[in-house]
């Protein structure tokens, strides 16, 4: 259909404390209503230079379709007042009701609002709906979690995650970046000088909580999942680092919802990487349509939940695509899903216990989990090798149980669940669990995984150090997956007490004994009638709203220094340079991810990340670097990191941070 909308590139809108948040709106042009539903996205990721690109995809498609969109900058972001100071603030929250009454007050809109929004948009809508902000009718929530401790950026079921330094570190980036000129031609200069003197260190502020306290659970909406009453839809991929929230929300929230959860990573499904691409907006036009017109369009008949299947493939660190199938639920928990139990017996998985059979011990080197992949694939400037790599070399440092040559496909949907009885040599350690698809040839493709701090065995908000030597029963959840290998592969589940980066190393070399009285349950389903494969998104027309300048390059490698021994991952990325028309400035990107791990030695982990960022306009050329650095002592994590800023090539501020935080049970 022809473009039936008007772009206003940027508002105002105002707060009650009279701050001012930057805004840009789609507004419809050809409507019969006097006034729309309206759809808010509120993130930080810069309205005029970061998410431009993303927002193209989305936006214009809804505003055509009858629904006024606007994309909020917060506080402290882009062209928007203030400093932001931390993650899902009360600050954050009580601006975000404002929003959305704000939104539901104007002329132009009919009192009805919705939220859409990936990862921090996800979740902030998530948050909303749990506070019943006054006005918020429905949300789409694509790639969030319910549980920010469990799975959110700072920590990972339990583990204390090496790329967090990466995150922290583009975190650090963007809340020291000026606002635009153009919209502040007055203060833009003194709001980025405040930015850079008073932008906290987030990594400090996580590593201050290092266990789920109130810090965590302020932001936590699966505490009381009865809060939300508005219909959610919920969307993710097998391939994101946060597969768990989608069949979490179906199977928790008391009020509409339904979850959407395909093949991709951390990305839209009409743009979904691995593809196939799903033709998406249609459905989140029916479902805003449904949900905030005067009259609603009737019945959406959908599943509870939509699940792809995906087949066997060889492993690869980039898939174009991933094959599969796509198959329905009507309720979640399904009946349809029924646990297949394994035991861990003489390195097989039985099907029958052997309570005579000898432990397996387990002592892996520190490298274990070094081709595993992005914690979050997500090939935000283009295509790289972010995908877990052959796993036969995590195989070789883990202690792998396999069961017999399948007769008949398995098609595992949901989430496996490990019950490992185990003694520990060492009162800190922790465990990991992988399932893998072993083909005939004996390559090694990853199919889930999961990762427990044994001090955290039985509370996240009260962890006990394990006593060495004393058996203990420890369960882990693997993330949900839908997959299905084929007749003569094996399903190996393979267990290691290592697996950096994902997880930052215990303070000293581990010894687990696993004990033949553990077992492995499997969620199968038979042979379920696949549901109409949806159709793949149609290719993006090209947008007037930016151009691209350079492309984007990255280079991703494994080295070892010959004198030290010590392991590096080094990845280093250009992300081009993008033209945005609506202001003229050209912004470019690089950065260097270094993880550095001597295979005997978990002291010696370190985590480096640096991004530099600059922006430029006719005579305005603006730049930041942030860098940021971890180590560690057996009692301590080290934290050193740095803000540097320029104007016109000029470097005029630096700021650094050297920090030491005691180990809480990690």
């Amino acid at each position: 259909m022809a473009p039936s909308h008007e772009v206003i590139p940027h508002i105002w809108v105002p707060l009650p404390d009279g701050a001012r948040l930057a805004a840009r709106v789609w507004r419809p042009t050809t409507t019969h209503e006097i006034a729309t539903p309206a759809i808010l996205e509120y993130i930080p990721y810069r309205k005029d230079d970061g998410t431009v690109a993303r927002d193209e995809t989305t936006h214009p498609h809804l505003a055509d379709h009858g629904f006024t969109c606007i994309r909020v900058d917060m506080r402290g972001s882009g062209s928007s007042d203030g400093v932001l100071l931390d993650e899902y603030s009360d600050q954050e929250m009580a601006d975000g009701e404002s929003v959305i009454r704000w939104i539901a007050d104007q002329p132009w809109c009919n009192g009805k609002v919705g939220m859409i929004g990936i990862s921090w948009g996800g979740i902030t809508g998530l948050q909303m709906a749990a506070r019943r902000a006054d006005g918020l009718e429905a949300v789409i929530a694509l790639g969030a979690t319910d549980s920010r401790y469990y799975d959110d950026g700072g920590y990972y079921v339990g583990c204390m995650v090496g790329e967090t330094v990466g995150w922290a570190s583009i975190m650090l980036s963007y809340n020291t970046r000026p606002p635009d000129p153009q919209h502040r031609p007055d203060d833009w200069r003194e709001l980025w000088v405040e930015r850079l003197r008073d932008a906290p260190l987030l990594l400090g502020l996580w590593l201050d909580h290092q266990r789920e306290d109130d810090y965590w659970m302020r932001g936590t909406v699966a505490s009381d999942h009865s809060r939300i009453r508005i219909p959610v839809l919920a969307v993710s991929g097998h391939a994101d680092c946060w597969p768990n929230a989608v069949p979490r929300l179906v199977a928790n929230l008391n009020g509409v919802v339904h979850g959407i959860q395909g093949q991709w990573s951390h990305r839209y499904p009409q743009m979904a990487i691995p593809g196939p691409t799903v033709d998406f907006l249609p459905e989140v036009v029916t479902w805003f349509d449904h949900w905030l017109r005067d009259a609603s369009t009737g019945d959406l008949s959908l599943p509870a939940l939509r699940f792809f299947v995906q087949e066997s493939v060889r492993p690869s660190t980039f898939h174009a695509e991933r094959p599969g199938r796509w198959i329905a639920f009507e309720e979640w928990p399904s009946p349809l899903v029924t646990p297949r139990t394994f035991h861990l017996c003489r390195g097989e998985l039985a099907l029958h216990a052997d309570p005579v059979a000898a432990p397996r011990v387990v002592s892996s080197p520190q490298t274990v989990g070094l081709d595993g992949g992005e914690y979050m694939p997500w090939f935000s400037f283009g295509i790289g090798p972010e995908l877990p790599a052959d796993q036969t070399g995590e195989d070789l440092g883990s202690c792998c149980f396999d069961t017999a040559p399948l007769d008949d496909p398995l098609t595992i949907v949901g989430e496996s669940v490990l019950e490992l009885d185990l003694a520990s040599s060492r009162p800190q350690a922790l465990v990991a669990a992988r399932l893998c698809d072993v083909a005939p040839d004996g390559t090694s493709t990853l199919i889930t995984r999961g990762v427990v701090n044994l001090s955290q065995r039985e509370s996240k908000t009260h962890p006990e150090p394990v006593v060495p030597g004393e058996s203990v029963s420890v369960t882990i959840s693997l993330n949900h997956v839908g997959y299905e290998l084929p007749p003569g592969h094996r399903l190996r589940l393979g267990v290691s007490s290592s697996y950096w980066p994902i997880a930052w190393p215990a303070p000293r070399p581990v010894e687990l004994t696993l004990l033949s009285s553990s077992r492995l349950h499997v969620p199968t389903v038979g042979d379920l009638t696949p549901m109409t494969s949806p159709r793949p998104a149609p290719e993006q027309p090209s947008s007037e709203a930016y151009e691209p300048v350079a492309p984007h390059h990255e280079r991703r490698r494994r080295e070892v220094d010959d004198v030290t021994g010590t392991h590096s991952l080094i990845i280093e990325t250009d992300n081009g340079s993008t033209r945005f028309h609506a202001t003229g400035t050209e912004v470019a990107s690089t950065s260097v991810q270094r993880y550095d791990i001597h295979p005997d030695d978990p002291l010696s982990a370190k985590a480096y990340y640096s991004w530099t960022w600059s922006a430029r306009r006719d005579d305005w050329h603006v730049a930041t670097t942030a860098e940021t650095t971890m180590t560690c002592t057996a009692d301590t994590f080290d934290v050193e990191a740095e803000i540097t800023a320029s104007e016109d090539g000029v470097r005029f501020f630096d700021r650094s941070w050297s920090q030491r935080h005691p180990r809480d049970h990690f």
